[in-house]
């Protein structure tokens, strides 16, 4: 879309590293209900409350 708006316009896009990146808490929760690994995303603690909750919610 940008390049149709400004055909000149050139982008760069920079990723930053996993730590400083905005990770949504509704994706959280559905890697969760998935039985998807979340263990690298947040805290022990808050993996084990996230699985506890979502296994009793099912």
């Amino acid at each position: 879309m940008n390049r149709k708006l400004f055909p000149g316009l050139d982008m760069v896009c920079l990723m930053a590293s996993q730590e400083y990146q905005f990770l949504s808490s509704s994706l959280l929760k559905e890697v969760a209900c998935l039985e998807g690994n979340i263990n690298d995303l947040v805290p022990e603690h808050v993996a084990k409350a996230l699985r506890k909750k979502v296994h009793s919610e099912m």
